[in-house]
């Protein structure tokens, strides 16, 4: 074991950089849709009260709303607290798993082992998760950008 503790540790410096920018793209993209739910709501108002004061919203303007309430419950299901991201150990269990075993501490080079173990699953589980949340967020920002067209469509049409 003594003679792979530098593959041990360069893997557990790779993983730890994984499992960090896992972790600044999930932060994000929970800060990018805090923005686009914020522009959907100014479109909508902007908009939307136009359409409101003449009292004819109109199919095109019921088009804009719709795509802004699925903004909106996206948006939820993105920012909801909810998720179970796990991007570090627990440190009570990594003293009684390593330090405080009844067989004794591990050795470094096993604990890096036995991290970058960790981490993997831990990263692959997470990846599931963001990746679904990312695919959310990408319909999000197209329905943005259907609900703007919605309401100039329905500028033009005069409703």
């Amino acid at each position: 074991m003594a003679d792979l503790a530098a593959h041990y540790e360069l893997a557990y410096e790779e993983a730890k950089r994984a499992v960090a920018l896992q972790q600044r793209h999930v932060d994000r993209l929970q800060s990018a849709s805090g923005i686009l739910i914020a522009a959907a709501a100014i479109t909508t108002s902007f908009f939307g009260t136009g359409a409101l004061a003449r009292g004819d919203v109109g199919v095109t303007g019921w088009t804009a709303l719709a795509c802004f309430g699925v903004i909106g419950v996206a948006v939820l299901i993105v920012l909801w607290p909810g998720h179970r991201w796990l991007f570090t150990a627990n440190p009570r269990s990594f003293v009684v798993a390593y330090i405080e075993h009844p067989a004794g501490a591990l050795d470094v080079p096993a604990i890096h082992r036995d991290l970058v173990a960790y981490m993997a699953r831990r990263y692959i589980a997470n990846a599931r998760r963001l990746d679904t949340l990312t695919l959310v967020f990408t319909v999000c920002a197209e329905l943005l950008v259907c609900e703007v067209m919605a309401w100039v469509a329905g500028i033009l049409d005069g409703t």
